[in-house]
């Protein structure tokens, strides 16, 4: 094999891997702007059972007064945490604003669940966004906590 042919070929080469890079960033930029959500809970898809949040709170609290919130990904089946397979992250939206966020930067070493705590001074509308690093972005349904 000559100087020539060893140049094409590494050209070839980075060319294809350049490519498969470029292809990979765009269609996980495509994947993480896509919310997935439940689309109907009386017949559920694996995929939504294990991705779709559950949110566990009081329906009701007092004003002003700290209470948990706990976030399990997968409202009928725990999602698994393995190193390639895991949750990266945990969001807390009450009325649409995010205000809290747990990061999960590594796989196999953190349960797919947070805790946060909070407090409320009016009524509001608690949701869990989650993100896996496999197959993107899900979102709870709402659950509405009074204030007394």
């Amino acid at each position: 094999m000559n100087r020539r042919d060893i140049l094409k070929a590494t050209m070839l080469t980075a060319g294809i891997i350049f490519s498969g890079r470029a292809f990979s960033a765009t269609e996980k930029q495509q994947v993480e702007q896509k919310i997935n959500r439940l689309i109907n809970r009386e017949t559920p898809s694996m995929m939504e059972k294990k991705h779709v949040p559950a949110l566990d709170a009081p329906a009701s609290v007092k004003s002003g007064e700290w209470f948990n919130v706990k976030v399990n990904v997968g409202y009928e089946i725990e999602h698994p945490s393995k190193p390639g397979h895991w949750i990266t992250e945990i969001k807390l939206i009450v009325d649409g604003v995010e205000i809290a966020k747990a990061r999960y930067n590594r796989g196999g070493v953190s349960a797919s669940e947070a805790l946060f705590r909070v407090r409320l001074n009016k009524n509001s509308r608690l949701e869990a966004i989650e993100h896996c690093n496999l197959h993107g972005t899900w979102i709870s349904g709402p659950l509405d906590v009074n204030v007394v």
